[in-house]
């Protein structure tokens, strides 16, 4: 009987490996996230390496946009990547039903110069501030950490750790509507994520966030080492009014803090009917200690 077993499991590999089966796989055509299902809105675990090949699972997907996902094994995980930065190949590539993904437009990268400050820094998939699902445009494919061999697989996605605040305080009121990664740069923040909201691109540390496309467009204070036309956190409130009304700010009612509104510039990427861009919320503690700043555009 065992024999017989024996006999039995040869031929159905043989059979396997006639068809091609055993022989899938799919390839990297460039570094793509791992992820838990086929689509933008399931969590991102890994980032697999340019020109890997993978065993394929026998699944595909094709999302709401007409991307197809496949469905892979890598070392003891199993996950889908996008066939925009992937193909399938072997035997099993000539039997999909899914798109072509040569007809996919390519996706818009990141910030142009973004690779010059960040060489390929890891990014983390937070849930939507929003609940909105990003247009396709909005994935860049995810970067080599500095320092990795190209080899490496996968390149596990960790928690960013925190970074410590400056040691001199900053004003960031000159970084409104800067080029976003040359602010970040030279303010010497290093750590870099992607969220799917209208400001998606964020660098920050412990303290500050810097957020937007291509400008900066929200800044989020709450720590120390930097401050807001002179606020910063652990100021009392009636000082951070004092200086917002010196910088020439309007004061509008606001039911949780302080906030003004930032008069519009030539800059400026959207003006309301008033004339204003943007606002500055500072929130308080029942002390009346600030404990946030944020700063952000008007959308329109």
């Amino acid at each position: 009987m065992k024999n017989r077993f024996v006999r039995v499991m040869a031929v159905a590999t043989a059979l396997m490996l006639i068809l091609g089966l055993a022989l899938a796989e799919v390839r990297t055509t460039g570094d793509v996230w791992l992820r838990t299902g086929p689509g933008l809105d399931y969590d991102s675990v890994a980032i697999l390496k340019t020109g890997r090949s993978y065993e394929y699972l026998g699944e595909s997907s094709v999302d709401e946009r007409g991307v197809v996902w496949y469905k892979i094994s890598v070392g003891d995980k199993t996950g889908w990547v996008s066939s925009r930065y992937s193909e399938l190949v072997g035997e099993a590539a000539a039997n999909e039903d899914g798109e072509d993904d040569e007809a996919e437009p390519a996706p818009t990268e990141a910030p142009a110069s973004q690779s010059a400050l960040n060489a390929g820094i890891l990014f983390t998939q937070e849930d939507p501030a929003d609940g909105s699902e990003p247009a396709p445009e909005a994935e860049p494919a995810p970067e080599a950490k500095p320092g990795e061999e190209a080899g490496e697989e996968p390149v596990q996605v960790p928690a960013p750790a925190p970074a410590s605040g400056p040691a001199r305080t900053v004003e960031l009121s000159g970084y409104y509507l800067n080029n976003l990664v040359e602010a970040a740069n030279d303010i010497g923040l290093i750590s870099y994520r992607q969220v799917q909201s209208e400001a998606p691109y964020q660098y920050y540390d412990d303290s500050l966030i810097l957020a937007g496309n291509q400008q900066v467009e929200n800044i989020v204070v709450y720590g120390g080492g930097y401050e807001i036309y002179g606020v910063s956190v652990g100021m009392n409130i009636n000082a951070a009014r004092a200086c917002l009304n010196a910088a020439g700010l309007d004061y509008v009612e606001s039911m949780n803090g302080v906030t003004y509104e930032h008069r519009a510039t030539a800059a400026s990427l959207f003006t309301d009917a008033k004339g204003h861009d943007s606002c500055i919320n500072v929130w308080v503690d029942e002390t009346g200690t600030v404990t946030e700043i944020d700063w952000s555009t008007y959308t329109g």
